[in-house]
């Protein structure tokens, strides 16, 4: 099988994925806030709490992944949970109990919990050197963004009787594409390391905590972006034109951040994008009703800088699992690293919804407005992920993570 078929063959998965990820908490929230009549604060609580019941499953089945191997089982399981939610979600009537609802996302996210650990963690078998490392995190990683445009449009592009019948492709272009994965054994005689092992090796957490706080300054602006748009810009008719540019941008640029990253080294070109990202993004707290294409302008520039954010970080995640099981042979450990990073970019994303819809619930006064005021929009849409990229940009250049790099790059 010739290395690009390979590539697409592993990526595949990414563009059905996408739409449960920034598009889901971007739109879903939202419409269950307004259209679906629970109100900001209960959704925010809701999604929160559903998060971190979603996060407990992550490192039993990361341990499950490396002693079962990445099988077909789990893949059909997963798409199985995912499919029962999605058309539980799409076809009964809201609102719900709250209990109700909080129970079909729980089961919603298992689904995707059991298809994504194991396929973020395959690169590590798949891949033999840094190259190949950095191109099979590349493909995914743009795969996602390919597939995230595709959803971010969706809503845009196609009437809302027809959403449904994407859902429905989505979900079996999604079964196609795990099946397509094949089965994957973990080699005889190979045993799941404890996971208490992986909590206590200092390279782990040295590389975790950025990530987090990466992660959570991604999704911050992500579920308030619609708000942003329409209320503070008063432009809610250029929401498809800033995502397209956003998207765009950020699609094009992984195969630049890929070069440059083989050439400058992971860690230089991941702390380059976020200080760039974080300057640009910036100059958003400045912008107000009618300067749309201002915000676009600023758009494409943080887009660009998105691929130092999505492949980079990947592929010395990946790095480390191969160095961490070269380390201790006949030890099965990647899947339950790869858990540890879906726990913490989930718990990130749950933490963003919880906090900012809280926020912005915080801030409504019933008898004067129903959405909160331009400055608290602003406030959690720049302010906050401007200020986590800076700390995220100061604990990379710590010593402990140069020398993770160096290590992860001669893996």
């Amino acid at each position: 099988m010739s290395q690009s078929r390979r590539l697409f063959r592993y990526a595949l998965p990414g563009l059905p994925l996408s739409a449960l990820g920034l598009p889901f908490y971007i739109y879903v929230p939202l419409w269950l806030a307004e259209q679906g009549n629970y109100g900001y604060a209960l959704v925010g609580a809701v999604f929160f709490l559903a998060r971190l019941a979603d996060v407990v499953t992550d490192l039993p089945v990361g341990a499950l992944v490396d002693r079962l191997g990445a099988r077909r089982i789990l893949w059909l399981a997963g798409w199985v949970l995912m499919t029962l939610s999605a058309a539980s979600l799409l076809f009964l009537p809201h609102p719900w109990p709250t209990v109700s609802l909080l129970l079909a996302l729980v089961v919603l996210m298992l689904g995707w919990t059991l298809i994504t650990v194991p396929w973020l963690a395959l690169p590590v078998t798949l891949s033999r050197d840094d190259d190949q490392r950095l191109a099979f995190n590349s493909a995914r990683e743009a795969m996602l963004l390919f597939g995230t445009l595709l959803a971010m449009l969706a809503p845009a592009v196609f009437a809302p009787e027809y959403l449904i019948t994407v859902a429905a492709f989505m979900l079996l272009l999604l079964l196609v594409a795990v099946l397509y994965q094949g089965s994957h054994r973990p080699p005889p005689g190979t045993e799941a390391a404890p996971f208490r092992h992986l909590l206590a090796e200092p390279r782990v957490s040295a590389l975790a905590v950025p990530w987090f706080l990466n992660m959570l300054a991604n999704a911050i602006p992500g579920t308030v972006l619609v708000l942003f748009v329409r209320e503070v810009l008063e432009a809610e008719a250029m929401i498809p034109a800033a995502l397209l540019s956003y998207f765009l941008a950020g699609l094009l640029a992984v195969p630049l951040w890929y070069g440059l990253a083989r050439r400058w080294g992971s860690l230089f070109c991941w702390r380059l994008g976020l200080v760039l990202s974080a300057v640009l993004f910036s100059f958003a707290i400045l912008l107000g009703a009618g300067d749309a294409y201002w915000f676009i302008s600023i758009s494409v520039g943080t887009g660009l800088m998105l691929g130092a954010d999505q492949a980079i970080p990947s592929a010395m995640q990946t790095g480390l699992a191969k160095k961490l099981m070269a380390e201790k042979p006949n030890t099965a450990i990647a899947a339950s690293l790869f858990a540890l990073w879906s726990m913490l970019g989930k718990a990130a994303m749950g933490l963003a919804v919880g906090v900012g819809y809280l926020w912005l619930g915080s801030q409504l006064e019933p008898e004067l407005a129903s959405v909160p005021p331009d400055w608290a929009i602003t406030a959690a849409y720049v302010a906050a992920p401007v200020v986590l990229k800076l700390v995220v940009f100061f604990l990379l250049g710590r010593k402990q993570l140069r020398y993770l790099s160096e290590e992860v790059h001669d893996a």
